[in-house]
């Protein structure tokens, strides 16, 4: 959403007024208070279209100065801005570039007025609309004092100056004048310093650098806010002296001045200055490499070109330092300049250490060891003498297409190159100050904000102050005592930030404005603490020692002194006043066993996972290191920190896959690892972002990962879009849609006036005619794009519109017909019709049968459908062909793939190819354009009749026509078409066709159907079938013949199956016999007593007794079924057996058994003892245990 308002006090003007704008919309978010011109000023108006885009105008008197204060300011933090320019249009001099939530902040809080002092205001706000915000109140007055003089002072009306009350100066009187130290504080103090900008009004400025040297602070370079044609070509050199408190622009000597740079690093050696890197003002796709030394005596500048400057350095490898970078931070060590981190335009976000040494003039990137740590953007950098190790904190870093702020705290030995992690704050920030005072690291101010829909107290612009103990490896914030009107203007990040006499000295910055203000921060006095000395001093930005007898001093002085500390015991008192961390949760984020060892958090490698102390439970049998001595090198590869295919090849332990990212390839042997990347792993590297040159290239493929940013011309990859343009420099991007970016291309003048750039220069014809040209309220601007001349006839026009009454840059011209009219006189109609075959109330659209862009000018062709259409797309002229299966733009092919076959340019048309014996139906929608269809079909098959049939659901006409030998390849008729049936209404009907007619088969004969005079919705079935007479006798014989066929088959199965069913009854018998066979037999003795059953003592066999002739046991054992031979009954006993009878037989029965008893268990039937028993019952079961009958 894009939205542009012009504010014009500098003359009495007729306004000029768009009858289709929308005053609300100036009137919701720009409103007049307070001394806002004379009685009867025009009232402000705005031109609105549909996406958003508005003009707003108003004009009062001449040499006026406008004041402008938000009232309320809410939008998405570094995405969504409000510009501000000094004059009519984009081109003038930037103001301000608001973003993220700036008021209200406390009670009664604002922020300070701008001041346009040409007498013209423009503002531009754009916002991609990603996320929703409360937006912006904005109020404007007219020759008033500024911020009504801070409420310490008066308003002089005839000059618009203050007059400050006693004790305070400034131009707004917002600056406390002190004179003289008022004593001992017992908290930090941040405050202006009066006499700022004394002597020289400097110019804002964020993202330079500063040292100290010789009581003074020298400031270097810097991005300041400019017009289109004052852009800073030269770097400037400022200088503030501490004794008096005054400003001076350094007067440079020589013709070797570097070019103006900002986002470069400054340290200071001995009585030189090195400058380092950073990107160029006036063209941001410049990041250098080049490193500059300063002599402050003779105020000369020369440029240092290292020794062993390799010329086969190229990306992506090898990788030769050094490096160009941007956002980088360096520090001095001895005799070494050591440069960290930083964003490449191509590498990305620099993961290297780079050393530079100045007494053997050589450059080396350093390979590192301990911890695994990953390098971003805008972070700080100080060196710790005591404890000899640089301390990083901050920044900005990638995390694949995105990118977040971080809370990180690196430290780095120089002596012995290693990494280790210290405990992060909790409070994430990047493009802050960092500085070092009696052991205690300061950070000021910075960008906290991630990218989030809800605030959540992460701010674009920071004023609090965070401190570190270097040696207790704690944080905590920095309680500061608040001079009046502390707050407003002191949220800012991009500043520099020097030690000067025990405090911190702060200038510049962005919160949306350049600032050019001194900021002082001075810790709390350790003698003005009393029980707060120890424990509570951390909060007051200082570290204190309680020492007995002389009370509460400073560590270093204890030291000094030689009073004894105890560092376990001073650190473990503040640990309960300082920043709460969970390290458990630090520990987890450490991805790399290295990372994971070298830290303050007593961390433990798991495996391939880090853990706080011990491993977790799910990992208890894991392999646990607590030594990085125990790391594989296959565990501490850095490619995971390298997010695009450039960096990553730039280390050859790491290849780049598109679907993986950077990934490490490692060969394990024994106990040796070997480096296994070879160039035939690494996938190729497409095109980098910042090699693309125009928008299409920028924004081509849905995952490009590019954005293009349309007024600087300069293609980046998403995630660097916080590290290139962090001060708001790209006012517009995209990442998919270039048409409108430009004002050369934009064709009308509705369109033209809604790109904020843009203005209309009319050709003077009134008949709308013009060219959209980069401009301002005054007229068009050349800012070294060549314009295109417009047609006025036989006239041209260039650069410059032939007169001013000739340029538009608030309305369009009354008349709009884009000449191919003019208007009704007195009116804004077109007169009707419109010439050159266009219609429409402003001559705007093609009429039917033509096509084209009449926008402007432009030309309508005839449609060319060749013969298959009557009209097409007024714009692309792309044909609605009338016939179903023509395809293409001019109605040129068939479409082969849905079986739409023929020729359809010089007077052909497509047939459907259908198949024999099959019904085919289409359904025509409402929407089709169609009023034809045909249909072609060859009968296959050689002496039978053809039937076709067709069916339409709506009136159409239908004729066949036949061709004979074969069509050609394409499916065109050969030859010509002899025309079967006459034309007839299509309905539903059978039509037979003769085989004897047409000799189907023997002259590739090929029918051809034409449906036309069509109208949609309907619904066709057609279909094309092929078959002979009957022949009565030829049927009766062919179905007797199979009739006796069938009988005799059957007959001879039946016997088959009665044979089979005789051979398996015999092999029935057969298994049944052997298995009777197979039985178990034995021979027994019968006796047979003659009545009166007793035989003869001599007959009887010696021990003989009447037994079972047979015993089968059940499985279970207690029960069985026994046979015995029974006498069958006969008339009388003594009689015999009648003839042709058996007197005896066997009998089974089924008995219960229970368990027998004695040696061997026999489970049978024993007869009884004979002692006590009848002679007679030696038939009766066995009454003793073991036989149950």
């Amino acid at each position: 959403m894009k939205c542009t308002w012009l504010i014009d006090v500098t003359g009495d003007h007729a306004t000029r007024y768009d009858p289709g704008a929308d005053a609300n919309a100036l009137e919701n978010s720009l409103v007049r208070t307070g001394n806002n011109g004379p009685a009867g000023s025009k009232s402000a108006i705005s031109r609105q279209n549909g996406n958003g885009s508005s003009v707003a105008t108003n004009f009062v008197q001449r040499n006026r100065t406008i004041r402008l204060r938000l009232n309320r300011f809410e939008t998405e933090c570094g995405w969504d801005h409000l510009y501000v320019f000094d004059g009519d249009s984009m081109f003038g001099q930037m103001i301000a570039a608001y973003s993220g939530a700036l008021v209200p902040e406390l009670a009664g809080e604002t922020v300070s007025d701008l001041v346009a002092n040409s007498g013209k205001a423009f503002i531009h706000f754009y916002s991609d609309a990603v996320y929703n915000m409360s937006g912006f109140n904005i109020s404007y007055s007219v020759d008033r004092c500024p911020d009504d003089c801070s409420g310490q002072g008066t308003c002089d009306d005839q000059s618009a100056t203050c007059k400050c009350k006693h004790g305070f100066t400034g131009d707004t009187c917002n600056i406390p004048v002190v004179t003289k130290e008022t004593g001992r504080s017992s908290t930090a103090t941040l405050m202006r310093i009066a006499g700022s900008g004394s002597g020289v009004l400097l110019q804002g400025r964020a993202m330079h650098q500063a040292v100290v040297f010789n009581h003074s602070m020298w400031v270097f370079g810097g991005k300041f806010f400019s017009s289109a044609f004052t852009q800073r070509r030269h770097l400037e050199v400022a200088r503030y002296e501490f004794g008096s408190s005054q400003w001076s622009v350094v007067q440079q000597r020589g013709t070797n001045i570097p070019p103006n740079t900002y986002g470069h690093s400054l340290v200071s050696y001995k009585n030189s200055m090195y400058l380092y890197g950073g990107a160029h003002t006036f063209d941001s796709n410049n990041v250098t490499n080049a490193l500059w030394r300063f002599d402050p005596a003779r105020l000369e500048w020369a440029q240092v070109s290292h020794k062993e400057a390799r010329v086969d350095c190229h990306l992506p490898t090898p990788l030769c330092p050094p490096v160009p970078a941007v956002g980088h931070a360096a520090v001095m060590v001895n005799q070494s300049m050591l440069v960290f981190f930083g964003h490449h335009p191509i590498l990305g976000y620099l993961n290297m250490v780079q050393e530079y040494r100045i007494g053997s003039v050589k450059w080396e990137l350093v390979q590192t060891r301990g911890a695994v740590v990953k390098g971003g953007f805008g972070q700080s950098a100080v060196y710790d003498e005591r404890s000899q190790q640089v301390l990083i904190f901050g920044g900005y870093h990638s995390t694949g297409n995105a990118g977040s702020v971080v809370d990180y705290l690196y430290s780095y030995r120089p002596s012995t190159r290693s990494w280790s992690i210290l405990r992060p704050s909790g409070i994430h920030r990047y493009l802050h100050s960092a500085a070092l005072l009696d052991g205690v690291m300061l950070i000021f101010g910075g960008n906290t904000h991630n990218d989030t829909s809800q605030q959540s107290g992460d701010r674009c612009f920071a004023a609090d102050t965070l401190a570190y103990d270097v040696e207790c490896d704690l944080w905590q914030t920095v309680k500061i005592k608040e001079s009046p009107n502390v707050t407003q203007g002191f949220r800012r990040f991009g500043h520099s930030a020097v030690t000067y006499n025990g405090s911190m000295y702060i200038f510049g910055g962005f919160n949306g404005r350049m600032l050019s203000d001194t900021l002082k921060l001075s810790p709390a006095h350790c003698e003005a603490l009393d029980k707060e000395c120890l424990s509570f001093s951390l909060l007051h930005g200082t570290k204190c020692i309680f020492a007995t007898g002389e009370g509460c001093l400073k560590h270093t002085l204890a030291n000094l002194r030689g009073y004894p500390q105890k560092k376990g015991a001073n650190c473990s008192l503040l640990k309960h006043s300082s920043l709460p961390i969970n390290l458990t949760q630090v520990c987890e984020k450490q991805t790399n066993c290295r990372s994971c060892l070298h830290n303050s958090f007593d961390c433990v490698w798991c495996d391939s996972t880090c853990a706080h102390k011990k491993c977790p439970k799910h990992l208890s049998a894991a392999v646990v290191k607590v030594n990085a001595s125990q790391c594989l090198e296959s565990e501490s590869l850095a490619c995971d920190k390298l997010h695009n295919c450039q960096a990553c090849h730039s280390d050859e332990r790491c290849a780049f896959k598109k679907s993986n990212g950077c990934i490490g390839f490692m060969l394990s042997d024994g106990n040796k690892t070997e480096r296994a990347v070879s160039e035939d792993l690494r996938a190729e590297c497409d095109t980098h972002c910042s090699d693309k040159r125009d928008c299409a290239t920028c924004t081509a493929g849905q995952s490009s990962g590019c954005m293009w940013c349309s007024n600087l011309a300069r293609c980046l990859e998403t995630n660097a879009y916080a590290a290139m343009f962090p001060l708001g420099q790209c006012t517009e991007w995209s990442t998919g849609r270039c048409d409108r970016l430009y004002c050369s291309r934009i064709r009308s003048c509705r369109d033209c006036l809604q790109h904020e750039r843009c203005g209309w220069c009319d050709d003077g014809s009134d008949t709308g005619k013009g060219r959209c040209m980069e401009g301002a309220n005054n007229g068009p601007v050349v800012t070294g794009v060549d314009v295109s001349q417009v047609a006025n006839g036989t006239e041209q026009m260039g650069a410059t519109c032939i007169a001013p009454a000739s340029w538009n840059f608030i309305t369009c011209p009354a008349c709009q017909c884009n000449g191919h009219s003019t208007c009704v006189p007195g009116t804004t109609e077109c007169v009707q019709p419109c010439a050159n075959n266009t219609h429409g109330p402003n001559c705007e659209r093609c009429q039917k049968g033509y096509y084209g862009s009449p926008i402007n000018g432009g030309a309508c062709q005839p449609c060319m459908c060749n013969g298959h259409g009557l009209d097409c797309h007024h714009e692309t002229g792309k044909c609605n062909c009338t016939t179903k299966g023509l395809i293409g733009k001019h109605c040129e092919a068939c479409d082969n793939t849905n079986q739409y076959w023929g020729n359809p340019v010089d007077g052909g048309t497509c047939f459907y190819k259908l198949s024999i014996d099959f019904q085919y139906t289409f359904n025509l929608s409402h929407d089709d354009p169609f009023t034809a269809i045909n249909f072609m079909n060859m009968p296959p098959r050689v002496g039978h009749d053809v039937e076709f049939q067709i069916s339409c659901s709506t009136p159409a006409l239908v004729n066949i026509s036949i061709s004979f030998g074969s069509p050609e390849p394409s499916g065109e008729p050969r030859g010509g078409l002899l025309q079967v049936s006459p034309t007839r209404q299509c309905g539903s009907f059978k039509m037979p066709l003769s085989h004897e007619e047409f000799k189907f088969g023997t002259r590739n004969a090929t029918l051809y159907v034409h449906v036309f005079n069509l109208s949609t919705p309907a619904i066709l079935q057609v279909a094309f079938s092929q078959h002979r007479a009957l022949d009565l006798l030829q049927f009766f014989i062919t179905f007797s013949s199979c009739f006796l066929s069938l009988l005799i088959i059957a007959a001879v199965l039946w016997k088959i199956k009665q044979k089979y069913d005789l051979y398996r009854r015999r092999q029935q018998l057969f298994v049944e016999m052997e298995q009777m066979a197979s039985r178990p037999f034995a021979g027994v003795t019968v006796e047979l007593c003659p009545p009166p059953y007793a035989l003869p003592p001599q007959l009887h066999q010696p021990g003989g007794r009447p037994t079972p002739v047979a015993l089968e046991p059940c499985s279970a054992g207690k029960a069985a079924v026994i046979s015995l031979i029974v006498r069958l009954p006969r008339q009388d006993n003594t009689s015999a057996v009648p003839s042709g009878q058996s007197g005896i037989a066997i009998a089974s029965a089924l008995v219960s058994l229970s368990q027998l008893g004695g040696k061997g268990q026999q489970n049978s039937i024993r007869d009884s003892e004979l002692q006590g028993h009848h002679k007679g019952d030696c038939w009766k079961p066995n009454t003793n245990v073991g036989t149950c009958l």
